[in-house]
């Protein structure tokens, strides 16, 4: 990866690749680094990294000591890169609030909601510079059944004109392992011998034969120390809890463990939720043994969603919310509590990055072995 050492910065833990590897990776819209951290757990060596936000590119450098091209990925060309031979993987995964479910119905639209629903066309478009053996592209499930399935079809058509073999489906992150129902849309593809490549649920609810339990949100963030509201672990500055004012407090005493606002009693109740149907998690714990509610950009906010405590009066933490989304421990955010919520909420999953990482290699290996075949015989 050529876009220089990120002076200043250095990596808590190295997540990295070894530059020797046979697997790289392109990783666009990098976020503060979820899909780079999960993919260099896979083997792969990143080999570009691009990300617009400047405040994302700087938590991406202090979590993997390299600072990546910061751009609008409208202006950016294979050449930008700097590659040095062949691309085993691209991963893209652009910003999707257009295509989201959660704004189904609203005929508004914005000037940045036109510039969203063109960057498949630029993924696509990178691809064909690149030519990469393998790609994945990750979004919303928006894109399968709502206003973002002509821009799918459009991609998917792209794709298969450039000669790969694509699939893809709505997954839930909770069956690779994270410790959250997240439900995405995976593509991906490949040209090796015209086969696909598809990445295979690792884990499911219950006691599953053949697979493993879910993860809970216990056992990704049970043993971190009690905190109350408006303070911080003092061995650890990101676990630190908003300060809530007294009746969010209140509020949140009255809530169960997986209980909401319809706990609330009447008199600690919005009035304008008193006869609302609808945001029924509104003032929501998350309950110990069973898997997070998908993480939003609100989602230290309890005022958001279902993102308090199961047990403690308060929303979580910033490193709990990072936990639940499959971060290292080790991760580290730059900016107040609004940018940092907003990067951990919109990161993929370094878990969900890491199983589309070891289903590519895998592929990579079936393919040597059918090129050492071949030649054999």
């Amino acid at each position: 990866m050529r876009h220089g050492r990120a002076d200043g910065f250095a990596p808590g833990v190295r997540f990295w690749g070894s530059v020797v590897s046979k697997l790289s990776v392109v990783d666009l819209f990098v976020g503060c680094g979820g899909g780079s951290i999960g993919f260099a757990r896979a083997g792969f060596h990143v080999a570009g990294a691009v990300e617009i936000e400047p405040r994302a590119a700087e938590s991406y450098a202090l979590n993997t000591g390299v600072m990546p091209l910061v751009a609008d990925i409208r202006q950016v060309s294979a050449a930008d890169l700097e590659l040095g031979g062949d691309l085993t993987l691209l991963f893209g995964c652009p910003p999707c609030q257009s295509f989201t479910e959660l704004r189904r119905g609203s005929a508004l639209r914005t000037v940045q909601d036109e510039v969203r629903d063109s960057l498949p066309s630029e993924y696509l478009r990178l691809v064909a510079e690149l030519r990469p053996r393998h790609l994945a592209f990750e979004n919303v499930p928006g894109m399968v059944t709502g206003r973002g399935a002509l821009e799918l079809r459009r991609l998917v058509v792209g794709l298969e004109a450039l000669g790969y073999a694509v699939v893809y489906d709505v997954l839930d992150a909770a069956d690779f392992g994270v410790p959250q129902h997240r439900r995405r849309l995976l593509l991906m593809g490949s040209r090796c011998h015209g086969s696909s490549t598809a990445a295979c649920p690792t884990h499911a609810p219950g006691e599953p034969v053949g697979l493993l339990p879910y993860q809970t949100v216990r056992s990704a963030i049970g043993n971190l120390r009690p905190v109350a509201s408006g303070q911080a672990d003092s061995l650890d500055s990101m676990h630190k809890a908003r300060n809530h004012s007294e009746l969010v407090i209140r509020r949140l005493e009255a809530v169960p463990e997986g209980g909401a606002r319809m706990d609330l009693p009447k008199d600690l109740q919005l009035a304008c939720h008193r006869d609302h149907r609808g945001h029924y998690d509104i003032y929501g714990r998350m309950w110990w043994d069973r898997p997070a509610p998908t993480l939003t950009s609100g989602c230290t906010n309890p005022t958001r969603g279902r993102f308090a405590h199961p047990t403690q009066n308060r929303g979580l933490t910033i490193r709990e919310a990072a936990l639940l989304q499959s971060f290292p421990m080790a991760t580290r955010l730059a900016g107040g509590i609004e940018a940092m919520s907003l990067q951990v909420g919109n990161a993929v999953p370094p878990l969900l990055a890491e199983r589309i990482g070891d289903e590519v290699a895998a592929a990579e290996r079936r393919a040597r072995a059918s090129r050492a075949s071949a030649v054999a015989s």
